[in-house]
């Protein structure tokens, strides 16, 4: 299991909050859902964002993630796959009415998971989850930024020694959901080659960049 891959188990989960950002002009086509505290993510339904930047060690990473509304609009999840790649990723998201708090649980194709809380700023929104099973890192914090039609995430790694990382950075802009093929969901979530090597295979970048 590589460290490098740590980067990803926040930042898919904030993005798909983060987007709601960017959503208004599409709740006419959203689903309807029932339980009024997942509301904002309903907005995200159905949807598909791509994301550039750097993971941890600085190397450059390019992220593709779709999202759905899931146990009849109870949860909201959230799957991502790094592209040219064969890791990637799930997020469930529910809203805990005890805590009154967001709370996430995020599981991974490299054998380590986390859970975490996220929290709305006037800016975007923050949060902080808890890795398990990862050999170097213990935590990661991370704080999303709304702009003009895309959603800047910024994080960083507590390692089991309490060193923080800098920041990694990505960048996501919303993609039509054709170019979110993701998985061949029972094949690629467990690792296993299929004849697409990445998603390059399946769309045309000109629409989907």
């Amino acid at each position: 299991m590589k460290s490098s891959r740590i980067f990803a188990a926040l930042v898919f989960v904030v993005a798909s909050m983060a987007g709601v950002a960017g959503a208004e002009e599409k709740t006419a086509a959203a689903p309807a859902v029932a339980y009024e505290p997942m509301a904002p993510f309903a907005k995200l339904a159905g949807r598909a964002w791509r994301g550039e930047g750097t993971g941890p060690n600085g190397q450059p990473i390019v992220d593709i993630a779709k999202y759905e509304m899931i146990l009849g609009g109870r949860a909201f999840q959230s799957t991502h796959k790094l592209d040219n790649a064969s890791y990637g990723g799930r997020t469930i998201i529910f809203y805990d009415e005890g805590a009154k708090a967001y709370i996430f649980h995020y599981f991974t194709t490299a054998g380590f998971h986390t859970t975490g809380e996220i929290k709305p700023t006037e800016t975007g929104f923050t949060a902080m989850e808890q890795v398990q099973n990862h050999p170097e890192f213990a935590e990661v914090r991370s704080e999303a930024f709304y702009g003009d039609k895309t959603i800047r995430i910024v994080s960083s790694h507590v390692t089991h020694d309490g060193t923080v990382s800098a920041g990694d950075e990505l960048v996501y802009k919303e993609i039509p959901v054709a170019c979110a093929l993701l998985f061949d969901e029972a094949d690629a979530l467990f690792g296993k080659r299929t004849e697409v090597k990445d998603s390059h295979d399946r769309y045309d970048d000109s629409d989907c960049n």
